[in-house]
């Protein structure tokens, strides 16, 4: 992973050091070998949680709409994660291969974003720090999320998630998916869906990132360290 370049038409891609809304991004960029400065914010130690690093930037960088992450392509400047991901999807034509396509890989990363949004909830409340209410909220609401994942994996039964190559909904669904599955103490609940965990084995190995994911994906918090649950690193067991 490049951290620095002089080169201007470099990608430089902005976000907190953790996987939260920015590791699908990292992911894409990392499957197709595209070289870019990944600038890591750092947040401060509590209880202050600072994040002046990313504030004493966010109105100086020439962004439309100023926030985290944000993608820099040359002179092209752009936030929010899903329209990051479409962009680099498009550009390197990971968005299917047709127009239906293209629109169930929007759906799957919608679908993944919603199941990444519930975590962020439970995280970043009090209840993160409650055993009993992570294993409710993974055998309620995670366990919703993966049946559903898992009837689509058999409905369609190919490689990838849409199609017999990789797309962006891929890694939204890989990051979000294994974000999701850190909650479960005990490490047995994907056993229960053969197709999401299939899914999950098969982006694991993709040799464009298999070095990637252990080295740095698997290194880095799900959260902010204002979370309640995953501020720090959580490794599976």
């Amino acid at each position: 992973m490049s951290k620095s370049s002089s080169d201007k038409n470099q990608i430089v891609f902005g976000y907190w050091a953790i996987r939260g809304l920015a590791e699908p991004v990292r992911l894409a960029l990392h499957y197709t070998k595209t070289p870019f400065t990944d600038k890591l914010y750092v947040q401060g130690e509590g209880p202050e949680y600072s994040r002046q690093e990313w504030l004493s930037e966010k109105q100086n960088l020439g962004l439309d709409f100023p926030n985290l992450p944000y993608l820099f392509d040359g002179d092209f400047k752009i936030t929010q994660s899903k329209a990051i991901l479409y962009y680099l999807g498009r550009k390197f034509s990971l968005m299917g291969k047709n127009l239906n396509e293209e629109a169930r890989v929007m759906m799957l990363c919608e679908e993944a974003h919603d199941l990444r949004s519930a975590l962020s909830g439970v995280c970043y409340s009090p209840k993160g720090e409650s055993k009993e209410e992570r294993k409710k909220f993974v055998e309620t609401t995670v366990s919703e999320y993966l049946q559903k994942l898992d009837n689509y994996f058999g409905k369609y039964n190919t490689k990838f998630a849409v199609g017999d190559a990789p797309t962006v909904a891929d890694f939204q669904l890989y990051s979000y998916i294994d974000s999701a599955l850190l909650l479960d103490d005990e490490q047995s609940l994907v056993d229960k869906y053969s197709n999401v965990k299939r899914f999950l084995k098969t982006i694991n190995e993709l040799p464009e990132i298999k070095d990637y994911i252990v080295k740095s994906h698997a290194q880095l918090p799900i959260n902010n360290k204002v979370a309640k649950f995953g501020g720090q690193i959580v490794q599976n067991k």
